[in-house]
């Protein structure tokens, strides 16, 4: 899996009937030491989630964004599967705390 960042939306207005009806995302990816700057590289991925732009999400790319779709059919080569919390950390649950001495 990779991370990025949404830079936009993609719009194809004629679509092979095996891909999905749904939103088309720009992503680009970040440099493998997870720095702000991005590596250079810049994807489409299919969102089922509604992600916006300048979110942080995590793409998964090949088979397994293929399998996501039950007809196993779909023309789509990357996929968003989650959005990722600014912070990078998702909120602790208060019996995840430790205790200070």
């Amino acid at each position: 899996m990779k991370t990025g960042y949404v830079v936009g939306r993609v719009w194809a207005t004629k679509r092979l009937g095996e891909m999905p009806s749904g939103a088309l995302l720009e992503i680009d990816l970040q440099s493998a030491g997870g720095g702000g700057g991005g590596a250079g590289e810049r994807l489409v991925a299919f969102d089922p989630l509604g992600c916006g732009e300048g979110e942080r999400v995590l793409v998964t790319q090949g088979s397994v964004a293929k399998g996501w779709f039950q007809e196993g059919n779909a023309v789509i080569d990357a996929l968003v599967v989650g959005s990722l919390d600014p912070t990078g950390e998702a909120k602790a649950s208060p019996k995840s705390k430790s205790k200070k001495a």
